[in-house]
């Protein structure tokens, strides 16, 4: 089975307000994404391990093989 490890600190976000729908995610204004490094253009992958829903950041390595521009913010 696979093992997912994340790098960083392990955060609880309480009190937060979060837009979810099947088109995507609108996150809370109070929400820091600088602080995790994540930039316009990032390129994310869904995955499920052991029943856990995880939002795993594709490397620029991953997100190029797939075809999508690296680094730049989509319209």
């Amino acid at each position: 089975m696979e093992k997912m490890t994340l790098e960083g600190t392990n955060v609880k976000y309480i009190d937060y307000d979060w837009d979810c729908s099947p088109t995507g995610i609108i996150l809370d204004e109070e929400f820091d994404s600088d602080k995790l490094g994540w930039k316009g253009g990032d390129v994310f992958k869904l995955i499920n391990i052991n029943g856990r829903q995880i939002l795993q950041k594709l490397d620029p390595v991953e997100q190029f093989a797939k075809g999508h521009k690296v680094n730049v913010q989509e319209k």
